[in-house]
């Protein structure tokens, strides 16, 4: 099978929980690449902490950090658009997410904030050490691109309950946490602007994904991809549902559809 733009998740798909990313995976991303196809990563890392695994690509072509909230052009290194939580949303969402004594931790484009220190800033710290990491009251005047609430399920529920007025995206990204955008910072919005951006069809697109913020970047795709370690509602929505991430899921589809040339079978 042929495509034109391969659109690829990151966490839990592309690369692991310890943000390793495999040599299996990344070969076959540049030889789709070599071989004449758009790879653009749609990922809900936030723009600072995506960039450089976008880079370890040969030729990635497009980043949408934080579900689509910024859009930027690789190889012109440019920013192309921007969709920020608007200002005057965040008051309502920060009390929101504090009166259920939830969790959480904000992103602007290029930095972390958070109430107070908790687990959420320590797994930053480790995993980022050179991000730009601020404790205390949370600033207004910040341009935040994404904020992220970790608790329990009940929890969750009630700030997608208390929020659901306001335009926002709130979409689940992992177990027990939710990520909130603007309304039009998502996966399938980011999708459609590039198939415009690029006049490419939906049937040339393929999207590789794991989770429930994946799943408007398969509707805007021909053909959808799920990793084995997807929750069986995402592999449902899927076309093909491929190994796990642990286990090179990105390599092992692109060669089961001819799109690169490792060996089908590892």
């Amino acid at each position: 099978m042929k495509f034109k733009l391969i659109a690829l998740d990151l966490d839990g798909t592309t690369i692991d929980r310890r943000l390793y990313l495999s040599d299996a995976n990344r070969n076959a991303v540049n030889d789709a690449i070599h071989q004449g196809c758009i790879v653009a990563i749609i990922t809900g890392k936030m723009f600072a902490a995506a960039l450089p695994f976008a880079e370890r690509f040969q030729g990635a072509a497009y980043l949408f950090a934080s579900n689509g909230a910024n859009v930027y052009d690789i190889p012109g290194q440019k920013e192309l658009i921007s969709f920020p939580i608007r200002t005057e949303h965040l008051p309502q969402i920060i009390r929101t997410i504090e009166k259920h004594r939830a969790r959480y931790r904000m992103y602007t484009r290029d930095a972390m904030f958070a109430a107070e220190e908790s687990h959420l800033v320590d797994s930053i710290r480790r995993d980022y050490p050179d991000l730009p990491v601020f404790i205390g009251p949370i600033p207004l005047s910040e341009t935040y691109c994404k904020i992220y609430v970790q608790d329990d399920d009940a929890k969750l529920a009630a700030i997608i309950r208390d929020l659901q007025t306001l335009p926002l995206q709130i979409h689940p990204s992992d177990n027990s946490n939710i990520e909130i955008t603007n309304a039009q910072a998502n996966k399938g919005e980011a999708l459609r602007f590039l198939k415009q951006h690029l006049q490419i069809a939906t049937e040339d697109v393929l999207a590789i994904g794991n989770h429930d913020n994946d799943m408007p970047m398969f509707a805007e795709a021909g053909y959808a991809v799920a990793v084995a370690n997807s929750p069986a509602h995402v592999q449902k929505q899927a076309h093909m549902v491929t190994r796990p991430c642990e286990e090179d899921g990105v390599a092992y589809a692109l060669a089961q559809l001819g799109i690169c040339r490792t060996d089908p079978n590892f």
